[in-house]
């Protein structure tokens, strides 16, 4: 698993007759600045946009563990089922997966830019 940065913008036309979409209000979700500029430009451009505001949303993406490193499956019922925890940090975040035996998994790893403390 690791982080990932997309963008959210939300386009808005003063009439929905003078957007191309029909409607007065848009939103687009885009993965590379590149995408996000054409659209902030095609937005600059057209005279009946009102406001397109955009933010950067960073996203957890990648299969998550499904056995601890000991080999135990983390489906299963409330006896097998691992406990999942979040841990906040400065690069977005952490999820850490107890397993029964004791195992912890996090994902992503905890890297030198993390300020999370090391609970594992």
């Amino acid at each position: 698993m690791e982080w990932r940065t997309r963008w959210h913008i939300t386009i808005r036309w003063d009439r929905a007759e003078n957007s191309p979409a029909g409607v007065s209000v848009v939103e687009r979700v885009v993965d590379t600045p590149a995408d996000l500029g054409r659209l902030v430009n095609a937005a600059r451009a057209d005279p009946h946009v009102v406001a397109f505001p955009y933010r950067p949303v960073r996203e957890l993406v990648g299969d998550e563990p499904q056995r601890c490193r000991a080999g135990h499956r983390y489906a299963g019922g409330s006896a097998t089922r691992p406990v999942r925890d979040w841990w906040p940090c400065g690069c977005g975040g952490h999820l850490a997966i107890r397993c029964r035996c004791g195992d912890v998994r996090v994902e992503p790893a905890i890297g030198d830019g993390c300020d999370t403390p090391r609970r594992a």
